[in-house]
C-alpha cells in the first residue's frame, strides 16, 4: 500500500493535512472493520471507511480528535484517498 495516503480538510480554517497511511493506521484499519484494507476498498468501499481512515491518521499523527461519530465529523470538510505518484509501481516487484 506504499504511496497511498489521506487528505483531511478540517471545516475550521479549511486546513488541510495530507498523511500517509502507515502500517499502523492500516492495521488499526483492518481490526476495526475486521477485513483487509486492500479488498475494503476495492469492493465494499463506504464513506465511512475513508472517513475513519482521516480520523486515524490525525490521530496518529498526534492531533487531538473527537471521538469517531457525529462530533468528529462535525469537525471535518472533506477527506480523500490519494496517491504519491511517486511511489507508482514500475513494473518490478
Amino acid at each position: 500500500m506504499n504511496g497511498l495516503q489521506i487528505k483531511v480538510v478540517l471545516a475550521e480554517g479549511d486546513v488541510e493535512k495530507v498523511y500517509p497511511l502507515t502500517p499502523r493506521i492500516i492495521v488499526a484499519f483492518e481490526q476495526k472493520f475486521n477485513k483487509g484494507l486492500a479488498k475494503l476498498l476495492a469492493e465494499d468501499q463506504r464513506l465511512e471507511h475513508v472517513y475513519w481512515l482521516g480520523w486515524e491518521a490525525l490521530k496518529s499523527n498526534g492531533h487531538i480528535v473527537k471521538p469517531f461519530g457525529a462530533d468528529f465529523l462535525d469537525t471535518i470538510k472533506n477527506v480523500e484517498l490519494i496517491s504519491d505518484p511517486s511511489f507508482e509501481s514500475t513494473g518490478s516487484h
